[in-house]
């Protein structure tokens, strides 16, 4: 195992789209396992305040969600943030969304950059799944992000909405940090993968492969398949995405390594 270094602060990594259902929650929750599986800490925070999946997505029956962490905000300092993480099996810790839709407004911008802030403080990389791209309080978590992965999927409806994203983006001079992950990017359809950097007018692209029966059977039962299909084309496409990430930040040192690695189960056929 590598040595232990120490580090100021660790990376935020923000998922963000301008459509739904391109695969969002799939790749956050698969990458934070990615990351974790390099002996790092991750944390994986649900920001989809009002309609979260991150938990179901993990199988995880989370005691303590992001709202218990804005009751109490005003008393916490970065060495208590722990305390409302809910471990999953895989090694990760996720700050899961409120249960409710209405609890959502207890979580202000400011009391969710704190929290990503505190957050900082103890893993080595934050992953963030942000809800409506345009919403306060995701626009405040790109603000701070170290990291942004703008996902869509090769359809013109989501294209003609991320091309629009983007655009907005550059405008907020977010343009240094974006990613952009073109998820199914082999379905079949009128367009080619290999043109979509150029309509998006975007030169930095990773491409994550088309499995659907296997990413939907994945979220169904709370399973990611990086942990447990490591073979699969899906998995290695987003360990890529994971490695890429970390070759970026390669010249950082880790704030320390994450315990023992985890075995897991393969899928039941």
């Amino acid at each position: 195992m590598d040595a232990i270094h120490t580090m100021t602060t660790g990376k935020v990594v923000a998922l963000v789209s301008a459509k739904g259902g391109v695969g969002q929650t799939f790749l956050a929750t698969n990458l934070a396992i990615a990351l974790q599986k390099k002996f790092l800490s991750i944390t994986l925070v649900d920001g989809k305040l009002q309609f979260g999946d991150i938990a179901i997505a993990l199988d995880l029956h989370a005691a303590v969600t992001v709202k218990d962490v804005a009751e109490n905000i005003a008393d916490m300092d970065h060495s208590m943030i722990s305390n409302y993480l809910s471990p999953h099996e895989s090694g990760i810790q996720v700050l899961a969304a409120p249960e409710r839709p209405e609890q959502a407004e207890l979580v202000t911008p400011d009391v969710l950059k704190k929290t990503i802030s505190m957050l900082r403080e103890h893993y080595d990389y934050t992953v963030v799944d942000c809800g409506y791209a345009f919403h306060e309080t995701t626009l405040d978590i790109l603000d701070v992000a170290d990291h942004i992965f703008v996902v869509t999927t090769p359809d013109m409806t989501a294209l003609k909405n991320t091309k629009q994203l983007l655009d907005t983006f550059r405008q907020l001079e977010y343009t240094n940090k974006i990613q952009l992950i073109i998820n199914r990017y082999d379905m079949e359809g009128l367009i080619k993968a290999e043109d979509i950097p150029e309509m998006l007018q975007m030169g930095s692209v990773e491409y994550i492969c088309n499995d659907f029966k296997l990413a939907s059977k994945s979220l169904n039962i709370g399973i990611p398949v990086v942990g447990r299909r490591s073979s699969s084309e899906l998995s290695k496409n987003i360990v890529q995405l994971a490695l890429g990430l970390l070759s970026k930040n390669e010249e950082e040192p880790t704030l320390g390594r994450n315990r023992e690695k985890k075995k897991w189960l393969p899928f039941k056929k």
